[in-house]
């Protein structure tokens, strides 16, 4: 019995021990990871990890942008082709829109009040909030970065424009790692302080000379969007894209702690009509009824290559018949894919994607793109 209790008693030594060195070590956040992670079951983030973080609101208004159902609706469907590629990755929600209306709506793993994290894909609307905001007279594109954020360092911190940041061309280090616990995404993601971690890593390459995708330097553009309104990003997306959009729900933004600031980068739960209204904003060049959100041209500009032929002003570009179609990307498979050659919006949410064959793009994203382009 004695040697049980020494045994026992070396090992809460021993994880005590443990806990210290990694509160001393500045690996705190690890505790938040291993709870919305490993002791779920899982080995990164999910999609529906929402209440592992805390939330602020980006609010909707009572004036609903309606999403008929198309006339076709309950007797359409796609190719088993598809429907059994949507099953192997774990979809949870599935939605095309044709003439904005609602062609097809499946929720395997929900329904249609779930509201999913969209991970990059609030890359995507960080970049629509700022064109928002430069139609604003608030920045312009050409601006530097260092005009709002005199803290950002590094040998070429001087040079890097707003645009860099869209772009992911701003030569910006950082480690874009998913699964690695103690990886600079690891810490953004779980630790307390994303303000500090981003402002600690430098400009550390000449901007505009290569395509490196960098989470942080979105979140480098909602601190700058952050100080020029004197609003949070939540407040500020809910006020000139979430109410305008006619969203149905309010979405909410994680944050880094309580009353702190929002991971900018990831981390947009909304539903998956109010996605779906959000690519139907874009496929129809940044108009929402009779109103111009966000300006047309910049809408092709952004859905063009700029540096990579892969990627535009944060939307991820695919070419299927000679045809670019620039679309949201969250890391699991969240898709966006307007497509406005063909008047269709597809929204695919879960847990997984395809294998990226290309080294690039998820398969799933060229087969539904394929199978609009073909089908519809």
């Amino acid at each position: 019995m004695r040697l049980l209790i020494k045994i026992f008693g070396g090992f809460l030594a021993f994880l005590l021990l443990l806990v210290m060195l990694i509160y001393m070590t500045g690996h705190a956040y690890l505790f938040k990871g291993i709870r919305a992670t490993y002791l779920r079951g899982e080995v990164s983030a999910t999609f529906d990890d929402k209440q592992f973080f805390d939330q602020r609101t980006v609010s909707t208004s009572s004036d609903v942008f309606p999403l008929h159902r198309h006339e076709e609706f309950g007797v359409f469907s796609p190719s088993n082709d598809i429907l059994l590629m949507l099953e192997e990755t774990e979809a949870s929600a599935f939605l095309i829109l044709k003439n904005d209306s609602i062609l097809y709506e499946k929720y395997p793993l929900s329904d249609e009040s779930f509201t999913s994290n969209s991970f990059s894909m609030a890359k995507t609307v960080v970049t629509l909030l700022a064109q928002i905001a430069y139609q604003d007279g608030r920045i312009d594109w050409e601006d530097k970065v260092v005009d709002y954020l005199p803290e950002l360092h590094g040998e070429f911190s001087q040079e890097v424009k707003l645009r860099h940041l869209s772009t992911m061309t701003a030569g910006f280090k950082w480690e874009e790692h998913y699964k690695n616990p103690f990886s600079t995404m690891a810490k953004a993601y779980y630790g307390n302080d994303i303000e500090a971690l981003v402002l600690g890593e430098p400009i550390h390459r000449v901007p505009g000379k290569a395509f490196e995708y960098r989470s942080g330097t979105t979140q480098l553009l909602a601190m700058v969007l952050m100080r020029v309104t004197g609003k949070s990003l939540s407040a500020y997306a809910s006020e000139v894209l979430w109410k305008p959009l006619g969203t149905e729900a309010d979405a909410s933004w994680h944050l880094d702690a309580k009353d702190g600031m929002e991971l900018a980068y990831c981390c947009l739960n909304a539903r998956a009509r109010d996605f779906a209204r959000l690519g139907m904003m874009v496929k129809n060049y940044g108009r929402v009824g009779d109103q111009q959100l966000v300006d047309s041209t910049f809408i092709v500009k952004a859905r063009s290559p700029f540096i990579s032929p892969e990627y535009g002003w944060s939307f991820w570009i695919s070419k299927r018949d000679n045809i670019e179609v620039g679309y949201f990307r969250g890391v699991w498979g969240q898709f966006i894919i307007p497509i406005p050659e063909k008047d269709v919006v597809i929204v695919r949410l879960g847990k997984k994607h395809l294998p990226q064959s290309d080294g690039i793009h998820p398969d799933d994203v060229h087969r539904l793109i394929d199978f609009v382009m073909e089908t519809l």
